[in-house]
C-alpha cells in the first residue's frame, strides 16, 4: 500500500528538544489548552502520577538545581566534525560548510562502529569535550516518499562559520520567521526544506552520545540535565531508565506525558498534539558516561511523517549560574617586550538557559590581584567565539579589584550564556620584588615554571554572587575553585641586579681611577640579583663610559662614579659609588731571603702603596727551590702556626714598614722503592698480588710532585696485570691514571695527584697467569719519577721480584645420577661419586659403574651431553675436563623367576587329583627402578603342554590352573598370555608375586581329571612370563 502523507496543522508534529545547553530553537508555538490527558496506550502510565516525580508550577520558581547541572554544549570557532564508518553527506545548503550526514540501516547494520565525532564540542568543568554520536539499530520500513528505498537518519554537522547565518527552511518557525543555524547544532532526524525523511508508523531508531576530554580522551561521567520538549502523540522517544522513582525527573503540573517503564528503558509520549507547551516537556537530571536515545515513529498508521530531534537548554524548572572557573594564564615576555610582567587570567561564567520567570536578577562577579598589581583591561566575550559581550556588564575597576554587574541579568542577550572574561593587570607603585610574597620558582628541576612569579587567582578571590528572589534566599555566593595547574597565572620576572658600594674610597691626588681600579666590580661591596636565581647570573659590572677624570680634583673632594650592573638575561641596574680625593700614599717595604744566608733570592715590584691607616694584605711568592718558613714584620715574628703556603700577614700603611718573608731551600728527595709479590710461586691459570711501597725519605722541607710508576720490564706473553685491581694506600685509582699497553706490554700508573712530599704510597695490583702460559720464571723491577722543588728529576728503581709459574693440579668429579619422583637429579644408592686430582695433562679412562635395576641413560662431560651411541668409557686429561655425570634410568624387569615349578604328583587315580601348590627354586621378583611409576602387567603362557620326557610323547593337556585371588582361576591354552597379577599399588620398587602364593589362597595350581592320566612317568611343561606397562597383551 503507497504511504500517504498527511499534514499536520501544528507543522514539525515529531520533533524533541534535548540537552540543557544552548537557547532552544522553538518549532511551534502553539498555545493549546490541554485536557485533560488520559495515558496513549493501556500499558501506559500519566508522568505526573509517577513516583518521585517533581512537579513543577507555572510562574517564577521557588527552588532551583545547582549550576553544576548546567553542562554546556556550544558551537565555538573549535568544532569540527570527524564521520565514523562512511555516511553519506550533502551540504546543509547549496555551498555552505554546514553537512547533514545521512545514516541508513544497512550501514547501521555492520559490525564496525557508525557515527559522529563531535570535536570540542562543549565544555565541562572547564575543560573542553568530545561528544560521539554512535548509530545502535534502525528498525525502517520502505518507504516510497524518500528518495532511498528506506528512510534515513540525517545528524546535521553546523559549521562555526554558519553561526549566525539565517536559514528560511531548515529550521523555519511555524510562523514564518528565520532562525540561525546555530539552533541546528546537534539536530538528528528529519527537517523541513531539502532535509526532509518521512517514516512510517513503528519505525525506530536507536543511538546513544559518549562523552569524552578532548586533551586525553578519557571517556567521562557526565553531568548534567536533558530537556525533552514536544513529547506528543506523533512519537515514543525512549531513553535509559534503571532508577525506582522519578526524582531526577521534572514534569509541569498539568503534564498530558504518559510513560512506560520495563527493562531498563523509559518510553514517553503523549495522546496529545500539543507542541512547544511546558505540558509537553520533561526535565532529566543526569549522570552518565553515554546517553542513549531512541525516537519511534507514532503517527497515524497508514501515513508517513517527519520525526526528530533539536538541541535544547531551556530547563522546565530553574537552574542557578554555575561556579565560576578560572584559568591562569602563562605570560613569557622578557624584560624587553611590553606586557612584561603583565598578569593576565580568565574566569569562565556559565548562566543556564532559564524561562523568562525563571531568570537571575542580578549576576555580580568579583576577582583581586595582588595589590602590587592593578586591573587595567577587562573584555567579555561569549566564550569560544569573537562576540563582544562586555557591554551586557557594568565594569567597575579599583586598584587590584574587579567588579563585573549583570545590567539586565533576565534579558535573552544574557540569558544562557558562557562568559569568557579575559583580565589584564599591570604592576603599581608597590610592585617591590621579594622571594617570600611575588610566589617566585627558584628550581632548575622545575623546567617549566623556573624563573617565573606564581599567583593563585582561583578561590574566594574570583566568585560570582548572584540574586534570584523567587528562593528562601534570594542571594548566594559561588566562590572559584583552587585547581592544580589551572587556576595558578604564571609570569615571568628577569631578576634585576642590585650592588652595595663601597664606603669610605680614597684616591690620591692625582691619580687616576681606571688604574686603581680596573675592574669595577672593586668598588662594590657584593653584588647579585634579587632573584638570586642562577639563570639571571653571572652579573657583570662595568663603568659607564670612561671613569671620571680626576686629575684637577683637589683632596676633599668627592667624586660619583657611575657603575652599570648587568645580569645574564641583559637587565641593567645603574649604581654610583663615591670616592674622596686624598693627600699622600705611603709605601711598604717586602723583602724576600733565604733564611740560611739572608740573601735576598725574589723583589717585590713594584712596593704596594695605600693611606695611612689602610690595611693591605702581603704575600709570600713561589720561588723555585724553596718553601716560606717564616715571616716578619718590622722585624717581630708573625709566623702563623700551623705553616701554610703560601704565608701571608696583614698589615697598615705608615703603622708597619717592612715586611719580611723567609724561605728554606727544599731538600733534594731520597727516594725508597721496595717491591715484593705474593705468592712468588702460581699455578698456570692463578693470579699473584704484587705490593710497591714508595716514599720519599729525605728530612723536611722537601717536594717530590708529578709521580709516576712504571715497570722496567714488560710483561710476558699471557701474563698481564689487572688494571681494574690497582690500589693506592686502599683506594682505587680511577682508570684514566692507569695503562697497559696490549702491544708493548708496558705498565704504568700516574701518581701525580698524590701528595708525595713526605707520604708513603703503596700501590698493590694483581697479575693474571692465563690457562695457556708458559711455565717461566718472571723477574721484574719498577722506576718511580717525580720533580723535586728545584726542578730537577728524582727517580729510584725498586728490588727485583721474582713469579715462579708452574704448572698446576686439577680435580675431576665423576658423579652418578638418576631421576627421583619429582624429576629431580638425585645420587645413585650405592653412592658411587668421586673426587680425583691429578697433574694437569695425566691421561684418564672412566669406565662407568652398573646398578641392578637401571641402564645408562646419558653421559654429560662438563655440561656437554655426550651423542648416542654412548661410548664405553670417557677418556681425557686432567685439567681438560672437571666433571664426568653418569645419568641412569630406571627400569621394569623381571629380576628373578623359578627355573623349576615342582607339583610332587607320582600317583594316578580314577578320581579328580588336585594339587593346590609347587615347589620353586626361586622367587618370581618384578623390580620398578622407573622415577616415574606407572602401573605393569605380568602375564605367563605355556609355550608347551606337559609331556612325558622318556621319549613318549604322552600330554596331558589344560592341567595347569593360577588362582590370582578372583572366583574364577585361569587356565593355560598353548600360547595364550593370562594376566597373573597387576597391582594397585605400583610405587613399590620390588614385588615378589611367589610370597603371595600358598595353598589355599593365590598361585598355580594342577587339576588332573579322573582316568586322565594313561601313562605313569614325568611330565613337564614350558612356561614364559612377560612383563608389560600396557594390558591385553595377546
Amino acid at each position: 500500500m503507497k504511504n500517504k502523507r498527511k499534514k499536520y496543522l501544528f507543522g514539525l508534529a515529531s520533533i524533541v528538544c534535548l540537552i540543557v545547553l544552548l537557547g532552544m530553537h522553538i518549532v511551534n508555538s502553539s498555545e493549546s489548552k490541554v485536557s485533560a490527558a488520559t495515558p496513549i496506550e493501556p500499558d501506559y502510565k500519566m508522568m505526573i502520577e509517577a513516583p518521585g516525580i517533581n512537579k513543577v508550577s507555572t510562574g517564577p520558581a521557588t527552588t532551583e538545581i545547582g549550576g553544576n547541572y548546567a553542562f554546556v554544549l556550544k558551537l565555538t570557532d573549535a568544532v569540527t566534525y570527524e564521520p565514523i564508518g562512511n555516511p553519506k553527506v550533502r551540504d546543509g545548503y547549496q555551498g555552505s560548510p554546514t553537512k547533514v550526514y545521512y545514516f541508513n540501516k544497512d550501514d547501521v547494520a555492520k559490525p564496525n562502529e557508525y557515527g559522529l565525532w563531535v570535536r570540542n564540542a562543549g565544555l565541562y568543568n572547564g575543560r573542553s569535550v568530545d561528544v560521539k554520536f554512535v548509530m545502535d539499530t534502525m528498525n525502517v520500513a520502505p518507504s516510497n516518499e524518500n528518495a532511498t528505498p528506506y528512510p534515513e537518519f540525517p545528524f546535521f554537522a553546523v559549521d562555526p562559520k554558519d553561526r549566525e547565518k539565517m536559514s528560511n527552511y531548515e529550521a523555519e518557525k511555524q510562523n514564518g520567521d528565520d532562525a540561525p543555524w546555530n539552533d541546528l547544532y546537534f539536530m538528528t532526524g528529519s527537517s523541513l526544506g531539502n532535509h526532509r525523511v518521512y517514516y512510517n508508523r513503528g519505525d525506530k531508531i536507536e543511538y546513544h552520545y559518549e562523552f569524552y576530554y578532548h586533551d586525553t580522551q578519557k571517556e567521562l561521567k557526565l553531568m548534567g540535565s536533558w530537556n525533552f520538549n514536544n513529547i506528543n502523540v506523533q512519537k515514543k522517544t525512549g531513553i535509559s531508565f534503571d532508577e525506582s522513582d522519578f526524582k531526577n525527573f521534572y514534569v509541569m503540573n498539568n503534564s498530558v506525558i504518559s510513560y512506560k517503564a520495563e527493562s531498563g528503558q523509559l518510553n514517553m509520549s503523549s495522546s496529545e498534539t500539543t507542541m512547544n507547551d511546558p505540558s509537553v516537556q520533561v526535565t532529566e537530571l543526569f549522570n552518565k558516561e553515554q546517553f542513549p536515545m531512541s525516537m519511534t515513529y507514532y503517527g497515524e498508521d497508514g501515513y508517513s511523517g517527519m520525526m526528530a530531534l533539536m538541541y535544547s537548554t531551556e530547563s522546565l524548572t530553574r537552574i542557578a549560574p554555575a561556579q565560576p572557573i578560572v584559568y591562569g594564564k602563562r605570560n613569557s615576555a622578557d624584560h624587553n617586550a611590553q606586557t612584561y610582567t603583565e598578569l593576565k587570567y580568565s574566569i569562565l561564567q556559565g548562566v543556564a538557559d532559564n524561562r523568562k520567570e525563571n531568570r537571575n536578577d542580578q549576576v555580580v562577579i568579583e576577582t583581586e590581584v595582588p595589590e602590587f598589581y592593578d586591573i587595567t583591561d577587562v573584555k567579555v566575550t561569549e566564550y569560544g567565539t569573537t562576540t563582544d559581550k562586555t557591554n551586557l556588564f557594568l565594569t567597575s575597576k579599583t586598584g587590584s579589584k574587579l567588579l563585573l554587574t549583570s545590567i539586565d541579568s533576565t534579558s535573552d542577550a544574557f540569558n544562557g550564556s558562557l562568559f569568557d572574561i579575559q583580565i589584564t593587570a599591570k604592576p603599581n607603585s608597590k610592585f617591590n620584588f621579594n622571594l617570600t610574597d611575588y610566589g617566585y620558582v627558584n628550581d632548575a628541576s622545575n623546567v617549566t615554571d623556573n624563573g617565573f612569579m606564581l599567583f593563585e587567582m582561583g578561590g574566594p578571590k574570583t566568585k560570582t554572587t548572584y540574586t534570584y528572589k523567587g528562593l528562601a534566599k534570594p542571594t548566594n555566593t559561588l566562590d572559584s575553585e583552587v585547581v592544580k595547574d589551572q587556576s595558578i597565572t604564571q609570569v615571568r620576572y628577569d631578576g634585576k641586579p642590585i650592588g652595595t658600594a663601597k664606603e669610605g674610597l680614597k684616591i690620591p691626588m692625582g691619580g687616576n681611577i681606571a688604574t686603581t681600579y680596573p675592574n669595577a666590580e672593586d668598588l662594590l661591596v657584593s653584588y647579585d640579583v634579587d632573584t638570586e636565581n642562577a639563570i639571571d647570573r653571572p652579573v657583570s659590572v662595568s663603568y659607564v663610559g670612561t671613569p671620571p677624570d680626576i686629575s684637577t680634583k683637589k683632596p676633599g673632594d668627592i667624586v660619583e662614579v657611575p657603575l652599570m650592573l648587568t645580569s645574564a638575561k641583559g637587565v641593567e641596574t645603574p649604581i654610583t659609588v663615591k670616592i674622596e680625593i686624598t693627600q699622600t700614599i705611603f709605601d711598604l717595604d717586602i723583602e724576600h731571603l733565604d733564611a740560611e744566608t739572608g740573601t735576598v733570592i725574589a723583589t717585590t715590584s713594584p712596593l704596594p702603596s695605600g693611606e695611612e691607616g689602610v690595611e693591605y694584605t702581603a704575600t709570600s711568592q713561589q720561588i723555585e727551590g724553596y718553601i716560606p718558613t717564616a715571616v716578619l714584620v718590622d722585624g717581630v715574628d708573625k709566623t702563623p702556626s700551623p705553616i701554610t703556603d703560601p704565608l701571608s700577614v696583614t698589615v697598615k700603611f705608615v703603622t708597619n714598614k717592612k715586611v719580611t718573608f723567609k724561605y728554606t731551600k727544599l731538600r733534594t728527595p731520597v727516594i725508597k722503592a721496595e717491591f715484593d709479590v705474593s705468592p712468588t710461586t702460581v699455578p698456570i691459570g692463578g693470579k699473584a698480588t704484587y705490593t710497591a711501597t714508595v716514599k720519599n725519605t729525605a728530612e723536611a722541607p722537601t717536594t717530590w710532585s708529578n709521580v709516576s710508576f712504571k715497570i722496567d720490564t714488560p710483561f710476558p706473553d699471557k701474563i698481564t696485570p689487572d688494571v681494574s685491581t690497582v690500589k693506592v694506600n686502599g683506594v682505587a685509582l680511577e682508570a684514566s691514571k692507569v695503562d697497559f699497553d696490549p702491544l708493548t706490554k708496558e705498565f704504568k700508573i700516574d701518581l701525580s695527584d698524590l701528595d708525595l712530599d713526605e707520604n708513603e704510597a703503596v700501590i698493590k695490583y694483581d697479575v693474571i697467569v692465563a690457562a695457556d702460559a708458559a711455565v717461566q720464571v718472571v723477574n721484574q723491577t719498577y722506576t718511580v719519577s717525580g720533580s723535586a722543588g728545584d726542578g730537577s728529576k728524582a727517580s729510584q728503581q725498586s728490588n727485583s721480584t721474582s713469579l715462579n709459574v708452574i704448572r698446576g693440579e686439577s680435580q675431576l668429579n665423576v658423579l652418578y645420577r638418576k631421576k627421583d619422583e619429582n624429576n629431580n637429579d638425585v645420587k645413585m644408592d650405592p653412592d658411587r661419586d668421586a673426587i680425583t686430582t691429578q697433574k694437569d695433562g695425566t691421561a684418564f679412562d672412566v669406565t662407568p659403574e652398573t646398578f641392578d635395576g637401571y641402564v645408562l641413560d646419558k653421559i654429560i662431560v662438563d655440561g656437554q651431553a655426550l651423542p648416542e651411541p654412548l661410548p664405553t668409557s670417557v677418556k681425557g686429561k686432567y685439567g681438560e675436563i672437571s666433571t664426568i655425570e653418569f645419568h641412569y634410568k630406571g627400569t621394569l624387569l623381571i629380576t628373578s623367576a623359578p627355573t623349576l615349578l615342582d607339583f610332587e604328583m607320582n600317583e594316578a587315580s580314577a578320581k579328580n587329583l588336585r594339587v593346590e601348590s609347587a615347589k620353586t627354586d626361586k622367587d618370581l621378583v618384578v623390580t620398578d627402578t622407573r622415577s616415574t611409576k606407572q602401573r605393569w602387567y605380568l602375564y605367563a603362557k605355556v609355550t608347551e603342554d606337559f609331556k612325558t620326557t622318556d621319549g613318549s610323547n604322552k600330554t596331558l593337556s589344560g592341567i595347569l590352573r593360577y588362582n590370582d585371588g578372583g572366583t574364577t582361576e585361569k587356565n593355560f591354552p598353548v600360547d595364550q598370555n593370562q594376566l597373573l597379577t597387576s597391582p594397585d599399588n605400583f610405587s613399590d620398587t620390588k614385588y615378589n608375586i611367589s610370597q603371595t602364593w600358598s595353598a589355599k589362597g593365590k598361585g598355580f595350581k594342577v587339576e588332573i581329571p579322573g582316568d586322565y592320566v594313561k601313562k605313569l612317568g614325568e611330565y613337564r611343561a614350558k612356561i614364559v612370563y612377560t612383563l608389560s606397562e600396557v594390558p591385553n597383551l595377546p
